[in-house]
């Protein structure tokens, strides 16, 4: 009896564990809802390690002129998208819509968003620098999200160093307006 209760005892221990922490891949036609956030199968995935203006973010351009960089971070993920999916498949404009986005699960936020790392195709999602996340980051039309993670910090350098995205003017870290503003 107590054989069969500690193998009952690992079956159902290694079976949780492996929920938990197993990395889960979700592909599919995908909708774009912000910089950092998208959504396949109706599952909400925020993308791992970076932070992108939120919607309303107003930012200043190298010219000292105001304009909507979150809507301009949304306006980037989607050419991202679009470009590399017609780059990689070879497409026409008119078919990109039917392809799909690959993200590789990496748990759940506060907010019970799926964390990701995102990409046009699997084999990408091996390989940090051909993700939208980082490309998101080194476009400058996101920043490293320092706090939860420093994967992204080589790619937030490159952006500031060359002076892309938001990095071409003034701006305020999303996390920082978001504590203003709310």
């Amino acid at each position: 009896m107590k054989k069969l209760s500690l193998i009952l005892f690992s079956f159902v221990f290694f079976f949780l564990k492996s929920s938990v922490t197993a990395e889960e891949f979700i592909h599919g036609k995908f909708r774009i809802i912000d910089g950092d956030t998208i959504v396949i199968k109706n599952k909400k995935i925020r993308l791992f390690g970076i932070d992108a203006p939120e919607m309303k973010q107003i930012c200043t351009n190298e010219f000292k002129k105001n304009y909507n960089c979150g809507a301009k971070s949304k306006k980037a993920l989607e050419k991202a998208i679009s470009e590399e999916l017609t780059k990689t498949k070879n497409l026409s404009v008119k078919y990109k819509k039917n392809y799909n986005v690959w993200c590789k699960t990496k748990g759940k936020d506060r907010y019970k968003r799926i964390i990701g790392i995102c990409a046009v195709d699997q084999i990408s999602l091996f390989h940090l620098d051909n993700t939208l996340n980082a490309w998101m980051v080194s476009s400058g039309n996101a920043v490293a999200y320092k706090r939860y993670s420093k994967t992204f910090l080589k790619h937030e350098d490159e952006a500031k160093i060359n002076k892309r995205g938001i990095w071409q003017g003034e701006f305020e870290r999303p996390e920082q307006w978001r504590r203003k503003s709310k």
